[in-house]
């Protein structure tokens, strides 16, 4: 039986040259996302974010609610990474929402396209975009929220 650790973290390891271990990964859920949003407004409000992005602070803060919450091991360089993450998000998606012919469809949580050309048109030139035609983001407001 898995403890609650093994099932929120996955335990693969990227090797690299001479079998060393070189990188972990850290999986996310939903719920763990909403209290890291909960969180760094929190510390949002606390005045822990700076036009440079978010202090020391704020990610460690984050990092120790979560890490208490869901019992696992949630470091500040995981907490940057998310919001890393998140911020590329909104870049891409806030670029297509832009563009006529795609809105947000805020029930499904996900991008609608009016024309199928004209989405296949703007990933030959936004690559990026591509993952997101059918991608679900459950947590678009908070994303919006934070990283606007």
């Amino acid at each position: 039986m898995e403890s609650s650790n093994e099932k929120m973290t996955d335990k693969r390891k990227v090797l690299g040259k001479n079998n060393e271990e070189t990188r972990s990964y850290f999986t996310w859920n939903l719920e763990m996302e909403r209290v890291l949003a909960d969180v760094l407004r929190d510390q949002r409000n606390l005045g822990n974010k700076g036009d440079g992005g978010w202090k020391r602070s704020a990610l460690n803060a984050a990092a120790a609610v979560l890490s208490t919450s869901f019992n696992v091991n949630v470091t500040s360089d995981n907490v940057k990474n998310r919001i890393k993450l998140w911020r590329s998000w909104y870049g891409i998606v806030s670029d297509i929402l832009g563009q006529s012919g795609f809105d947000w469809d805020g029930t499904k949580h996900m991008i609608t396209i009016q024309n199928e050309n004209a989405w296949n048109e703007y990933c030959t030139s936004h690559k990026s975009a591509k993952p997101f035609r059918y991608k679900v983001l459950q947590n678009w407001d908070d994303i919006v929220d934070l990283c606007a």
